[in-house]
């Protein structure tokens, strides 16, 4: 399939200068259904609101078929929008609504007719044409926006979370219908989303955001099975995440054991090791390759979901059989279900300048002199300093750390959870700690001095 759509180092920043969107570049092609996916504030309607031309780039070029439409307006653009809130109009019936556009533009009212009727089809709603606005359901109001954006023939349909005031049930209907609509009309969807099982029910591809960047994309089986880092595995379903060690070309350590993997890094990388719930293997005790106590049952209708500890680690496994809380069972890993990540949070590194009294200022923070290392440096001097995540830790007093920031990321890893925090900056400071905060916290990030490593600069 050709690319109708190439964005390519797409930046968008608003009046206080943090970037929404990092040096972006994504293609799309013709006739794909492709779902920007993540949590709020990663930037995925920021992005959409930029292909429809609601939004401009600060920086970046957005082509459809090889002509840069970034700075052309809405109307302009053969590309149309259904909105969140359907925006449609109260005081025009159904028929008036899907027409609007059309009369706008003049169009042979004959012509009207034959179009409004073929969306009307489209979306089953054939015969309503006669009925208000106010006498129908969530799900048919959904329609009636999707029509009326279709009955333009654009070549892209742009879908801002269309499906966020329905309830479940009517989510899973209307999936199914958007996929219809898609696959019969053979139109280019792009669909933004913060539901995993949406993404996964209506995608040819997804593109995963976090902070405006593209943290992977994919088929939805490759971003499930084969997520890129930690941040996508912890947000696409369950999963069981664990740090690790490569011992050899074709096994690695983590949760305290040696396994068998199919995933070949060299001896002494360090890495994250994923499983998944359902492919973690249920024994006997004694049987399988660690012992772990029960400390959960939770019944999910098509499964069990359990939840068992060993030693300082914790897992979660699905089962077809209610397990007794308490009782000892044993678990395996199967070595074609672990998948290996490269371990991308390892520094927090920043860089700054020698003061006169020893101290070294950073972009955002100051610290005291180290007297070992500081021996011989001049004033002026650029140096680095970086600490691991491990050695940092958080608090809710804001002159404790030498940082402050929100709550950005929350990620279970295991037997702790790594946080992300966002300073006023945007700058990004990642830390490990035993104890679950909330997203959005304002907290400090608390380092030792003896953990911080510096190193001159050339």
């Amino acid at each position: 399939m050709e690319n109708i759509l190439e964005l390519n180092h797409i930046t968008k920043s608003y009046e206080d200068g943090i970037n929404v969107i990092e040096d972006l570049n994504l293609t799309v092609k013709k006739g794909e259904l492709i779902t920007l996916l993540g949590p709020s504030g990663c930037g995925k309607t920021t992005l959409l609101r930029m292909i429809g031309g609601f939004d401009l780039p600060n920086s970046g070029e957005i082509l459809l078929h090889g002509q840069d439409i970034g700075q052309l307006p809405p109307d302009k653009r053969p590309i149309n929008t259904v909105f969140q809130k359907y925006a449609l109009f109260p005081f025009l019936n159904i028929y008036d609504n899907i027409a609007f556009g059309l009369k706008q533009r003049k169009m042979d009212r004959e012509l009207i007719r034959q179009k409004v009727k073929h969306a009307l089809t489209v979306v089953d709603l054939e015969g309503f044409e006669k009925r208000s606005v106010d006498s129908l359901s969530g799900g048919q109001q959904q329609r009636v926006a999707v029509a009326r954006a279709i009955v333009n023939e654009p070549e892209i349909l742009l879908l801002d979370e269309p499906l966020s005031a329905l309830d479940h049930k009517m989510r899973l209907e209307m999936q199914a219908e958007i996929r219809s609509m898609h696959d019969n009309l053979g139109m280019t969807f792009i669909y933004v989303t913060h539901d995993q099982e949406e993404a996964m029910n209506l995608s040819d591809r997804i593109v995963v955001m976090a902070n405006g960047v593209i943290q992977q994309e994919g088929a939805p089986e490759m971003i499930y099975d084969k997520p890129s880092n930690i941040f996508v595995a912890d947000f696409i379903g369950v999963s069981n995440i664990f740090n690790g060690v490569v011992t050899d070309k074709r096994r690695a350590r983590f949760a305290g054991k040696t396994f068998k993997t199919d995933t070949e890094y060299p001896a002494g990388t360090r890495v994250e090791a994923m499983i998944r719930p359902e492919n973690v293997s249920i024994t006997p005790a004694g049987e399988g390759a660690i012992d772990a106590v029960v400390t959960g049952d939770i019944y999910k209708g098509s499964h069990h979901e359990i939840t068992a500890g060993f030693g300082k680690y914790e897992v979660t496994v699905y089962g077809k059989n209610k397990v007794e809380t308490g009782s000892t069972i044993g678990i395996d890993f199967p070595r074609e279900y672990i998948h290996l990540m490269p371990h991308d949070m390892d520094m927090n590194v920043f860089e700054g300048k020698v003061n006169e009294d020893g101290s070294v200022d950073f972009s955002y923070f100051t610290l005291a002199p180290d007297a070992e290392f500081m021996r011989d440096k001049t004033a002026g001097t650029r140096v680095s300093v970086s600490f691991e995540p491990s050695d940092a830790d958080l608090s809710d007093d804001p002159e404790a750390g030498i940082v402050t920031g929100h709550i950005d990321t929350i990620m279970y890893i295991g037997d702790h959870y790594t946080y992300i925090v966002r300073g006023d900056n945007d700058e990004e400071y990642y830390a490990d700690d035993d104890w679950l905060w909330n997203m959005g916290d304002f907290v400090s990030v608390v380092v030792p001095q003896d953990k911080f490593r510096f190193r001159e600069m050339p």
